[in-house]
């Protein structure tokens, strides 16, 4: 393997350009702004971190490979723009978990009710 090339080393190291001006003017090469993440994300970026959370609690080789790949295309996109949709997987797979956690709650709460004439278990006599 030869040396990183001009661009990787742009990714890792912060100070070091191409040397080639305009691929250096290019906006694509720029780091993302955080109105590039709410223009491409949307909601996401409100929901994502809830399903990261949850990532957290319920923690499997699935959620750590998430965790995982969401934090890694993370920090590329935030050195490169046009890495956000690198992005975009991870945030719609947190979301759905997000989501899906929220929903199955809700669920649960409706469909759990106890019967009208139904004695809780703490006040039935022996």
């Amino acid at each position: 393997f030869g040396p990183l090339s001009a661009r990787v080393r742009g990714l890792l190291v912060k100070h070091t350009r191409t040397g080639n001006p305009l691929v250096d003017s290019v906006a694509e090469h720029q780091p993302a702004s955080s109105r590039a993440y709410m223009q491409y994300m949307g909601h996401l970026l409100f929901i994502a971190p809830v399903g990261l959370n949850i990532c957290f609690w319920h923690f499997t080789n699935a959620s750590t490979f998430l965790v995982l790949y969401a934090f890694i295309s993370y920090y590329f996109s935030s050195k490169m723009v046009r890495f956000i949709i690198l992005l975009g997987p991870g945030m719609s797979a947190l979301g759905g978990i997000a989501v899906g956690h929220g929903l199955s709650w809700s669920f649960k709460q409706f469909l759990e009710v106890p019967e009208k004439n139904s004695v809780p278990p703490v006040l039935k006599k022996k």
